[in-house]
């Protein structure tokens, strides 16, 4: 069986076990009685992640010596995150943005480099967060620490199947991400990006309840690791896993899983009619600058 058609069947079926195992009445009119004015907001938000994105990927690009202008950046990202948001594995689209970037330079490794590094930054920003909020010891920090290890061994295989210079690579980390300014930088771009998902995700937690304002608390610190979740890359846009750990985890944090897994699916549709933009690039089919 092709990869990307069992990642499609990986989606569908952690999304069917999920959904069997809810009262499915009680889901679908939390749906129903969406307030739409909650889901602006998280458009709002999650378009706003995308720009600061979008400048951070320029930033990192600068500092391994590439012109990148902030209109390409912006239209570049929307198209990956289109990308990333409709194929399996969530890292195709950048892929392709560092590769049509490469296309305008005389050596291609850096701008793969770039990307590469740039989304490694917003790794870092939303693991912090998944750490910190969650209580010390508790069985949502170690899934927290274990999805953090295996995301990162996904990155890193990703980076070796593409490039077998790894000492410019690592040079190139040293440069555009540890540099103890830059890294500051970095890390303050990526945390305002992971904190504008978050807000977005919570968004859509009060649009399916109203009431969950007053009980902030208890289900705010849960969203970092709901949303790391997505960063696995065996399913579609996060399709599936994201809504099993909105399930477990507000099972866990003895909240009404279903309101976890409705509020899962509403961010996952935002999301996609946040990247929708990318339709507009991919017509124009505008080229790197």
């Amino acid at each position: 069986m092709k990869p990307v058609l069992l990642r499609f069947l990986i989606s569908s079926a952690l999304i069917g076990i999920v959904i069997w195992q809810l009262d499915r009445t009680t889901l679908w009119q939390l749906l129903q009685n969406t307030q739409v004015e909650w889901l602006v907001a998280a458009f709002v938000l999650l378009s706003l992640q995308i720009f600061i994105s979008a400048w951070r990927w320029r930033y990192t690009a600068a500092q391994l010596g590439m012109v990148l202008t902030g209109a390409t950046a912006v239209r570049e990202y929307y198209l990956a995150t289109l990308i990333n948001q409709v194929l399996p594995g969530g890292v195709l689209g950048d892929a392709q943005r560092a590769w049509r970037h490469s296309k305008t330079l005389a050596r291609r490794s850096p701008a793969f480099q770039a990307v590469v590094i740039e989304r490694l930054s917003g790794q870092i920003a939303m693991v912090a967060l998944a750490v910190v909020a969650l209580p010390i010891g508790s069985l949502s920090t170690t899934l927290a620490v274990s999805l953090m290890i295996i995301a990162s061994v996904a990155l890193v295989l990703w980076i070796v199947r593409r490039q077998a210079q790894v000492a410019g690579w690592l040079q190139a980390v040293r440069v555009a991400l540890l540099n103890p300014p830059v890294l500051l930088v970095q890390l303050v771009a990526s945390l305002l990006a992971a904190i504008a998902c978050v807000a977005a995700f919570a968004c859509c937690v009060v649009a399916i309840n109203p009431q969950a304002g007053s009980s902030l608390g208890h289900w705010l610190p849960l969203i970092p690791l709901v949303l790391f979740t997505m960063l696995i890359p065996i399913t579609v846009a996060g399709w599936g896993l994201r809504e099993g750990a909105a399930a477990a985890l507000w099972g866990w944090a003895m909240l009404p899983a279903a309101q976890g897994v409705a509020a899962a699916i509403l961010y996952g549709f935002m999301a996609l009619i946040t990247a929708l933009p990318g339709l507009l690039v991919l017509l124009r089919r505008g080229s790197p600058a």
